[in-house]
């Protein structure tokens, strides 16, 4: 699938801006943050989010068609998105208002933003993880590394030794995710010969390429990235995202200052991965252009 910038921004940002009031809802539920902190962290999670989904739109051909991305909710995971982070953000701004004016929380409403956020980051990956027709998507880990790559981002920045457990469960579900992307295609029975009909034993190859010239298809779904440099990005990404990030937290476990480079390099691998996940993913569609 072609990697295309607008939509890598859209889900990194976004998803550490949900993730962040994902974690902000428990500490608030908790009890274990203060008013003057919620407020800080809960703006800078609004901003995050916003930018995100701002980004989106530059995807879009038609910008102003966005307003009917909210019609479809009954079938569209799109859909579902859009309007549970209009509601997730309404309410995290309604917090942050009250909380200014009061100088207090209700913690039962970050117990509600908690879910919520997560709901959210659930439908942004349930629009991948719906496609039967690209493999390397089509499981249950993409929601998984979805999530638990926005709440990284959060706990690094509220939280002390919880984040590690939250970096090491993330780590694993992403070289499983590699893992399982790699086999995708091994392991279903789609192939030019079930599509024409023939069944999974004939072998099916065509003599000659589909189109002469680039269309829709080669350009939005037949991406080929090389091997070699696959292999290089996971690399760079691994480590931008999981090796310096807890490494950094062991060596200064307390200091702020810190913890903001930790997210940084945090977010720049996880572009990296989340770049791979969109090269990297085969579409059926592609089997007629090799």
């Amino acid at each position: 699938m072609h990697p295309a910038p607008s939509i890598i921004l859209f889900t990194v940002l976004s998803g550490f801006g949900f993730g962040l009031i994902s974690i902000l809802g428990v500490l608030q539920f908790l009890n274990a943050i203060s008013v003057f902190d919620l407020i800080i962290f809960s703006i800078l999670g609004v901003v995050f989010s916003t930018i995100g989904l701002m980004s989106s739109f530059f995807h879009l051909a038609n910008k102003k068609n966005a307003i009917k991305s909210l019609s479809q909710w009954q079938t569209s995971w799109l859909s579902r998105e859009a309007i549970a982070s209009i509601f997730c953000l309404l309410i995290v701004l309604g917090n942050i208002v009250w909380g200014f004016f009061q100088n207090m929380y209700i913690k039962e409403v970050g117990l509600i933003l908690f879910f919520l956020a997560l709901f959210t980051i659930f439908t942004t990956s349930m629009i991948y993880a719906q496609l039967k027709t690209v493999p390397s998507w089509n499981n249950i880990l993409t929601p998984a590394i979805f999530i638990f790559a926005a709440l990284t981002g959060g706990s690094i920045l509220l939280t002390n030794y919880a984040c590690l457990v939250i970096l090491l469960i993330f780590g694993t579900l992403q070289i499983l995710f590699w893992y399982i992307a790699d086999k995708g295609f091994e392991q279903k029975t789609t192939s030019v010969g079930t599509a024409l009909g023939f069944g999974t034993k004939e072998e099916i190859r065509s003599f000659d390429a589909a189109h002469t010239n680039r269309n829709y298809l080669l350009n939005e779904m037949v991406y080929k990235v090389g091997r070699k440099h696959s292999i290089k990005i996971r690399y760079i990404s691994f480590f931008m995202a999981f090796v310096f990030p807890m490494s950094l937290i062991l060596i200064f476990p307390d200091e702020f200052k810190a913890s903001i480079l930790v997210v940084f390099f945090h977010l720049v691998g996880t572009y990296f991965s989340r770049w791979l996940f969109f090269a990297e993913a085969k579409h059926s569609v592609s089997f007629y252009y090799e």
